[in-house]
């Protein structure tokens, strides 16, 4: 049985308020660093926060102690707000602390798979923040109501321009091989016609369908920035492609880090970036192969188009502006209409710049 989530019923209209002191459950990623860009975000608009890696904490301590020092912390601190990275924190106590706090949780999976447990997790929350919006129907369909469109997003903080350097190689693709391997015969065949090398995990699993393709193991977040400096082209190649406005968080972090990117278009990427503006994009593998052979000679205009890129994700896209909007919402209430306006690029509705 599903439960309706206290936003369904009105709940976060009678606790409306502003937005002081966050627990904020996620754990470290060291390549995207969405969880300490968010947290860095909520800190520079003032919220005080407490950071815990509880994943962590109940390898090293247990299920049950680990709880038990959640809970008294819990207790101590006294948040307003619970802020949590998709289901890093357990359902029992995301049940427990609604009680007493308000319930953020921040999704940026495709969801690809949905079943009724994470329908019974999500309905915990006030505020569901998710990058996807194609999933918004078959939530409704079952109950909740509390979803809000918020794309992925940057921290300067943490990715930025490395220092400019000679290329090293044509094209670059960070990430894994995908869920079902989907991305390997691909990068295989831009290996054979231009120098191509792939950083990530997993990609061991898939070593018999490499056919020669550089593969190098996963990086950080300064090595991310120094890979984005000395690639020609960096590819961009999403777990799904056919959902409107979703797309990987990739995109974000290459032209925070002032790379050409080249990236599969999605429905309704033109209302969030331009084409032959901010990044270039491909529709198949062809295309791809296509435009690698069109742009990988035309150095001014790659120097252009990712600096443009920058500057557009710098002044739309940091998650200090995500944030923004949760903070309003929880503030003020959430404002009623579409999901989506394409009129508006929704990134861009009302962005708030840093003092």
């Amino acid at each position: 049985m599903v439960v309706l989530p206290r936003a369904a019923s009105g709940g976060l209209q009678d606790r409306l308020g502003p937005v002081r002191r966050v627990m904020f459950f996620g754990k470290n990623m060291s390549r995207t660093r969405c969880t300490g860009g968010l947290v860095d975000a909520l800190q520079r608009h003032g919220v005080e926060v407490r950071w815990r890696n509880l994943v962590t904490l109940r390898r090293w301590l247990g299920r049950g102690l680990a709880h038990r020092i959640a809970r008294a912390e819990f207790r101590r601190f006294r948040p307003d707000t619970v802020f949590v990275f998709f289901r890093d924190l357990p359902q029992l106590l995301a049940a427990e602390f609604h009680r007493e706090a308000r319930i953020v949780i921040w999704c940026e999976e495709a969801l690809e798979t949905l079943d009724g447990s994470i329908v019974d997790y999500f309905a915990h929350a006030d505020v569901l923040a998710m990058s996807n919006p194609a999933r918004f129907g078959w939530l409704r369909e079952r109950g909740l109501d509390n979803m809000a469109f918020l794309m992925s997003g940057f921290s300067p903080r943490f990715h930025a321009p490395a220092a400019p350097q000679q290329p090293v190689r044509d094209v670059a693709f960070i990430g894994g091989p995908g869920r079902r391997g989907q991305r390997v015969a691909f990068l295989a065949e831009i290996a054979q016609h231009f120098d191509t090398e792939v950083f990530g995990l997993h990609w061991d699993r898939w070593r018999d369908a490499q056919r020669g393709l550089r593969v190098n193991g996963p990086v950080n977040n300064t090595e991310y920035a120094r890979i984005c400096a000395s690639s020609r082209i960096v590819l961009g190649v999403n777990e799904v492609n056919e959902d409107e406005y979703y797309f990987s968080n990739r995109t974000f972090l290459t032209m925070a880090c002032g790379a050409f990117h080249l990236t599969h278009y999605v429905p309704r990427l033109e209302n969030v970036f331009g084409n032959g503006e901010h990044l270039v994009w491909y529709h198949d593998d062809a295309d791809a192969l296509a435009k690698i052979r069109e742009w990988l000679p035309r150095d001014a205009d790659r120097r252009r188009i990712a600096a443009a890129g920058h500057a557009e994700v710098i002044a739309h896209h940091q998650y200090y502006h995500r944030v923004a909007r949760i903070l309003h919402w929880l503030q003020y209430g959430r404002e009623l209409g579409p999901v989506i306006q394409p009129a508006t690029p929704a990134a861009k509705l009302a962005p708030l710049e840093p003092s």
